[in-house]
């Protein structure tokens, strides 16, 4: 019985529990690389590249690129003025070191960095810091209001972020990913079979 359960239940499991952190890393990766890589986009002034589509629709004779500069100039002083007016734990006085281009870039680098390397599932336990330490200071400022006595923090996407990160912090990538290919069970070193000793 516990041969068939070793060599029928066990490899079964291990697929279905990678198959779940594949989920979530999915699941967290691209959550964080798609907003991180606008907010790199609006920082770096990329965001004047986008189409605005009603602007030639409404006025033939507007100067659309002058239009989507300005807007996307506008974006990234509201994001950078949003991180800059951050307080930590909703104190007045406790405002985030650097200041707001600074916390924003980070966030930013942070996200888009860690977001592709969890879904490709690379260095995935030290991806997760960084995810860990975004989510748990954007909980702390943003959305501290939101600790009461409905847990209205619970229904904040990066709440649930935070509880992914550390999930995958805690038990790797699995094996459906590159560190699994390095390493069996997607993060403990596989193991190796000790030679027979010869009989004298």
């Amino acid at each position: 019985m516990l041969k068939w359960l070793r060599t029928h239940l066990v490899p079964h499991r291990m697929w279905a529990i990678s198959l779940i952190l594949l989920s979530l890393r999915l699941t967290l990766g691209v959550g964080l690389a798609v907003p991180g890589k606008a907010k790199l986009s609006t920082l770096m002034g990329k965001c004047a590249e986008d189409p605005l589509p009603d602007c030639e629709k409404d006025d033939p004779t507007a100067n659309c690129a002058e239009l989507r500069t300005s807007e996307c100039k506008s974006k990234s002083a509201e994001k950078i003025a949003f991180f800059d007016n951050l307080r930590l734990f909703g104190h007045k006085n406790w405002k985030l070191p650097g200041g707001g281009r600074l916390n924003f870039a980070l966030a930013a680098a942070q996200e888009a960095g860690a977001g592709v390397a969890i879904v490709l599932g690379l260095a995935t336990r030290f991806a997760a810091v960084p995810a860990i330490a975004v989510m748990a200071v954007a909980m702390a400022t943003a959305h501290w209001d939101t600790f009461n006595w409905t847990f209205a923090f619970t229904e904040e996407t990066a709440f649930l972020y935070l509880l992914l990160a550390l999930v995958l912090a805690a038990f790797g990538p699995g094996v459906l990913s590159i560190d699994g290919l390095w390493t069996r069970g997607g993060g403990a070193p596989a193991k190796t079979a000790k030679p027979p000793k010869s009989k004298k």
